[in-house]
């Protein structure tokens, strides 16, 4: 019986966290859309979404392109959830990855995050990780992150995401 308590409260805080995530990643889908109540700031590598009428918080993103052939590869967004007292960092990856050994975001020579997917759906899987400060501040210095996972054949695949633009795109989306 508690078990299946304990999922339902584990499946209740991911649908929570999910609903952070379908706005931010419509904006990217279709930011001129008519209907769109959304205006968009571009800061170098990352685009700021923001509510036209106020209300809300603003998100910012980057869309992260497979190196080899230059095709739309993961998504991140970063957010400032209610649920959390700070940012957070959403990566929206496809399908065909391994789950278990989860993802590592390092900057520069610092020490990885680990972390594990929260959820895979139809349209892919998503990973979240609540910025702590020091996090915070190494990507609002660097260059470059890099986001580790397993492919299917249990190889290790690096992706660079691009911090040009990071510092002004985050301060723009403090709340």
């Amino acid at each position: 019986m508690s078990n299946r308590f304990a999922r339902f409260l584990t499946l209740a805080g991911l649908l929570s966290l999910l609903a952070l995530v379908p706005p931010a990643f419509a904006q990217q889908a279709s930011p001129g859309a008519a209907g769109a109540d959304v205006t968009t700031e571009q800061f170098r590598d990352w685009e700021v979404a923001c509510p036209s009428e106020g209300g809300g918080n603003c998100t910012m993103n980057q869309v992260v392109n497979d190196p080899g052939g230059n095709q739309p590869l993961m998504q991140v967004i970063v957010a400032y959830p209610p649920q959390l007292d700070g940012p957070a960092m959403t990566f929206l990856l496809p399908l065909g990855v391994r789950l278990a050994p989860g993802l590592q975001l390092q900057v520069g020579g610092g020490e990885p995050a680990q972390f594990p997917y929260q959820v895979c759906m139809q349209q892919g899987c998503r990973a979240d990780l609540p910025l702590q400060p020091s996090l915070l501040e190494a990507l609002r210095g660097g260059n470059t992150a890099t986001l580790s996972l397993i492919d299917p054949r249990g190889e290790r695949i690096d992706l660079d995401i691009s911090l040009m633009g990071f510092t002004s795109a985050s301060q723009r989306i403090t709340p």
